[in-house]
């Protein structure tokens, strides 16, 4: 025979799993529609990265379904304070006091850092981006960048490089786990830059500069991990030592 008493608990946490996404969807719609109204001046951000590229469409809807892609992703990066709250309010109760602090240095952290690459990204890498594919010209060839593809090719980037700075955030929840060791990550550290390279390789446009661009923060990025990584161990190391010298007394 079932647990009543368990079966209940679910049916619960399913109602409020359900109410929690009612309200993220709700407000990410609202914000959708409020970042609608200001969609001029959240496009101009993006075409003044480069003033002298002419932009075209090629579909009567592409400039209309450009202006929806933008005005969500803008309506999610806005309303994410809402969205990890409500998440972060349905996974904190299984978890314990201690798994709760961490979680949230983990959550405020990693918001930091995807603003951080996010910004670096937006004044650094996509202006000498978005120059050197206007260097590459061809006698006769005229360049025709459509809206969409410009808008795509910016928000892309964008992410990329918010997601590539996250790896400090990463690196403190591994090492909180025990999962990861000061020791193995100085082991690797050669392997892990090659991977830095391949991996900013896959995620940036093909042209070696954007790639070095992306590759260079990350690598300076690991070393800044390796002593997050080695600051816990060692804080860790001292916890342990202290309980067992308790443990002798």
């Amino acid at each position: 025979m079932p647990d009543i008493n368990k079966t209940s608990t679910l049916i619960e946490h399913l109602a409020e799993l359900r109410k929690r996404l009612i309200i993220i969807f709700v407000v990410n719609l609202v914000g959708a529609l409020l970042c609608y109204q200001y969609i001029d001046v959240l496009i101009q951000f993006l075409l003044d990265l480069n003033p002298g590229m002419e932009l075209i469409y090629i579909s009567p809807s592409e400039l209309f379904m450009v202006y929806i892609q933008l005005a969500l992703i803008c309506a999610i990066i806005i309303c994410s304070p809402v969205t990890v709250m409500q998440i972060w309010g349905f996974v904190a109760q299984g978890l314990f006091r201690r798994e709760r602090f961490y979680g949230i240095i983990a959550l405020v952290a990693g918001a930091g850092f995807f603003i951080v690459g996010a910004v670096f990204c937006y004044f650094t890498a996509l202006p000498i981006t978005l120059a050197f594919f206007l260097r590459i010209t061809i006698e006769n060839i005229t360049p025709m960048i459509s809206i969409q593809s410009y808008v795509s090719f910016c928000t892309r980037l964008l992410a990329c490089f918010g997601l590539a700075f996250e790896m400090p955030v990463v690196v403190f929840l591994l090492s909180e786990l025990e999962i990861l060791k000061p020791a193995a990550l100085k082991r690797t550290r050669g392997v892990l830059i090659l991977l830095i390279f391949v991996a900013a390789a896959l995620l940036t446009p093909p042209d070696v500069l954007t790639q070095i661009i992306l590759a260079i923060p990350m690598v300076l990025l690991l070393q800044f991990s390796y002593g997050i990584c080695w600051f816990i161990a060692k804080q860790k190391d001292k916890k342990h030592r202290k309980l067992e010298k308790e443990a002798a007394v």
